[in-house]
């Protein structure tokens, strides 16, 4: 133990302690980091510290190397895809594809997370894990807000199993890749492990997360988000659909045929013939002709008014179909001679305005149809206007135009979007470009094929996460450099030299998911794989099942949202603590400790 050595672990310790209090926020106590292992060198360096052998230059990172955690590939991966899940989600792709799970989404939290389980797990195995996770936080919030669910309950669960996913092949993530590449240097191995050569392992592994959260780490996570994803406060409007001939809806009710799941609406009245049902709007099986009064927002309207299974009315005055080709834009009533007191259909809206009515932001209508809802001065109509009639109604003094919901959603975006992540994640699979250089190749194509827009590609990016990654990673850089990995390196194969070959291998495991959560997966796997290498020679172990407990231990350290890229991905959402993680982490970490190994132990002979 040297001095620069002990100073290195007084900033982790320090570090650590401000992570955890969160007493400022992780990205600024991250500054703090890369500001102190840069400036102690340049402060405290002196010819009579060098003369009692102290040198703080050689221990700590220079300005140069200090700053490269902005351009770290781990950051620039992490941003470049923030930006890809931005035109992803913008693309309307998230949106289609939550529609399509929704059915399968619903029920209770262990079916979403088994679901989760089954779709992230293999996809993480077959791609990087990194993109995967990118891809589906969208698709996850979405299905969250559908189902009613605690975002913050289905994301973390979502991280875990992606980088338990991405331990079934050598592709699944960068930390396989890279211990791969030492192996294949090191004299001692002399080759790079085969694509699914552990494959049997990390299935053992995520089954074993699966079932972890299925019984243990339900109870240990968050019980309400941080804050809120569901857009509570999000305008909703009360409008009417009609029941289509020939609709799938014929013969079911709205919950047998799973049509509020999948449009995200709420039924608040049938009206058949002349009678109205209430609170059994969502039950009664329908007839054609039948009209639904829904609750929702914009974006359920917009899509609604595509459907092939309901008609969106608008029959406020000269009745008129809802078309495709509109603005769905929001109205303040203001004049009173006009419409305080007054049905809607007697102000016809057509003739006055040339919009049609589609619904009221009302908390409930008394009327059996919304053109008999009684109006009043200060009360919000959504209205489909064509852009000509929007340019006239900002003018038109009886009312005030408030937003307009322009509906972006194409399906050639769609295809381009998804396409572009395809081609991410192929790239980085089969040719040997890394993640990051596809990654940013794939923003650039968005960006051309009008899935982004220039505000995207800032607006998108979680920008307190890309700096808490800047100002860790120079901590990594100290940890070398000062040799405080190496010590502890050689205190574990000075130490265990007498130890059971399994004790050794999870002594092994434990130090990888420490100095993870510390330095990051890829340095953790730079610093010890090495060091796995020389154990395994000194204890006449054998070498590859000694590097995979590394390779494993550093994919999957779940103890912090800095330890992974994955998890630092989901935290930038905000509905997470800093202690969250360890809280549901440390129990899965001592858990997979005791699985990974003794796998190990039993599948390749030690």
């Amino acid at each position: 133990m040297t001095v620069e050595i002990g100073l290195v672990f007084l900033i982790i310790g320090i570090a650590l302690y401000l992570f955890a209090s969160e007493k400022f926020p992780l990205d600024v106590t991250a500054f703090l980091i890369l500001v102190s292992v840069t400036a102690i060198p340049l402060l405290f360096h002196s010819d009579w510290l060098l003369e009692r052998g102290i040198d703080l230059q050689s221990a700590f990172p220079t300005v140069r190397e200090g700053l490269s955690g902005l351009s770290s590939p781990a950051t620039v991966t992490v941003l470049a895809m923030f930006i890809l899940s931005a035109g992803v989600q913008r693309s309307g792709l998230i949106h289609r594809l939550g529609k399509l799970l929704a059915p399968w989404m619903s029920g209770p939290e262990w079916r979403q997370i088994t679901i989760i389980a089954l779709l992230v797990g293999p996809v993480s195995g077959l791609i990087n894990n990194t993109a995967a996770v990118a891809v589906a936080i969208p698709l996850v919030l979405d299905m969250a807000k559908r189902s009613g669910s605690q975002a913050s309950r289905l994301l973390l669960p979502l991280s875990f199993l992606a980088m338990m996913g991405g331990t079934l092949t050598l592709v699944g993530t960068s930390t396989n890749l890279l211990a791969s590449s030492l192996l294949a240097e090191s004299e001692a191995f002399g080759r790079e492990i085969g694509m699914f050569e552990f494959t049997h392992l990390g299935l053992i592994v995520l089954a074993t997360g699966l079932i972890y959260f299925l019984f243990i780490g339900r109870w240990l996570m968050p019980e309400r988000d941080r804050i809120q994803v569901h857009d509570t406060d999000e305008e909703s409007f009360i409008f009417e659909v009609q029941v289509r001939s020939g609709s799938n809806l014929v013969g079911k009710s709205i919950r047998e045929a799973g049509f509020d799941e999948r449009t995200g609406t709420e039924a608040v009245r049938l009206v058949r013939d002349e009678h109205s049902h209430i609170k059994r709007a969502a039950t009664t099986r329908l007839k054609v002709n039948d009209i639904l009064h829904l609750r929702g927002n914009r974006r359920q309207v917009a899509d609604l008014i595509k459907s092939d299974d309901v008609e969106v009315l608008s029959n406020f005055g000269q009745a008129r179909r809802v078309r495709s080709d509109g603005h769905l834009t929001r109205l303040l009533l203001r004049n009173d001679r006009v419409f305080e007191n007054t049905p809607g259909r007697e102000v016809d809206f057509w003739q006055r305005y040339q919009a049609r009515v589609v619904g009221l932001e009302v908390e409930s209508v008394d009327s059996q149809r919304l053109a008999e809802e009684r109006l009043t001065v200060g009360e919000i109509v959504l209205v489909q206007v064509s852009s000509t009639a929007h340019d006239r109604l900002r003018r038109h003094p009886d009312v005030v135009v408030l937003d307009t919901f322009e509906d972006d959603f194409d399906t050639a975006r769609m295809w381009s979007a998804g396409l572009v992540v395809a081609g991410v994640i192929l790239a980085a699979t089969l040719t040997p470009l890394p993640i990051v250089i596809t990654a940013l190749i794939g923003v650039v194509a968005m960006f051309f094929c009008g899935c982004l827009t220039r505000e995207d590609l800032y607006s998108g990016v979680s920008w307190n996460v890309i700096f808490l990654l800047a100002g860790v990673i120079p901590l990594g850089i100290a940890m070398t450099k000062s040799g405080a990995a190496e010590w502890l390196a050689t205190m574990l194969a000075t130490n265990a030299s007498g130890w059971h070959p399994l004790l050794v291998l999870m002594a092994l495991y434990l130090i990888t998911t420490v100095l993870t959560e510390m330095v990051s997966n890829n340095a953790s796997v730079v610093i010890l794989v090495p060091v796995a290498i020389s154990v395994a020679s000194q204890l006449a172990m054998p070498i590859f099942p000694v590097v995979l407990i590394v390779m494993f231990a550093a994919s999957t350290s779940f103890l912090s949202p800095v330890g992974y890229q994955t998890n630092t991905m989901i935290y930038g959402t905000g509905l997470y603590r800093f202690t969250d993680f360890a809280k549901v982490g440390a129990p899965l970490n001592l858990i997979l400790m005791v699985v990974t190994s003794t796998s190990i132990y039993w599948l390749w002979p030690v």
